[in-house]
């Protein structure tokens, strides 16, 4: 299981948390937050109504270690887009990010997912391959980055194609920095 192989690889507080929180962070740094941390974070919100981040919070831990993506990212995505887990894509689909949705048919087109973990890890492998890193840049399992969509680190380069919301990644990023108050 990733979950185990994970925690074997990096184990528990190997790094230092990422404090330096901007809009033009580099979102290809760990947020060095420990699974503890990102528990902490995640839950306790009175907006996760059906506790989806507090129960999946481990799964963005595993998908920052394993993918090298700041994990604290992947939760503000996924909190803006699925509105803390309560849009009907995420609770049809579980989608958390509404991933796959164009604004002409959102539910038609959203992907669906056996579980949130699942939607937490494919999303964190597409921002990995496709926006975070120029092409063929080595990644994850020895793969190397396709680069397609890539325009930088930041959120503001992740929203040149990745969202149609021109204020995409400032929406994003108040979400970050809420995430980050809580440490």
């Amino acid at each position: 299981m990733i979950v185990l192989q994970v925690y074997k690889m990096y184990g528990e507080g190997s790094e230092k948390v990422n404090k330096d929180i901007k809009l033009d962070m580099n979102l290809n740094i760990r947020s060095g937050l420990s699974l503890e941390q990102f528990k902490k974070v995640l839950s306790g919100n009175a907006s996760d109504k059906n506790h989806v981040f507090e129960n999946n919070a481990e799964y963005f831990y595993y998908a920052e270690r394993q993918y090298k993506i700041n994990g604290v990212f992947l939760a503000a995505v996924a909190i803006h887009e699925s509105a803390w887990g309560t849009s009907n894509i995420s609770l049809a689909k579980n989608n958390l990010f509404g991933y796959g949705a164009y604004d002409s048919n959102p539910m038609g087109g959203a992907y669906t997912y056996s579980s949130y973990s699942e939607s937490i890890d494919m999303v964190a492998r597409v921002f990995v391959k496709y926006y975070l890193n120029p092409p063929n840049t080595s990644i994850y399992d020895g793969n190397t980055a396709i680069g397609t969509h890539y325009n930088g680190t930041t959120l503001s380069g992740v929203n040149v194609k990745y969202a149609s919301d021109k204020n995409w990644a400032s929406s994003v990023f108040k979400w970050m920095q809420n995430l980050y108050s809580k440490i």
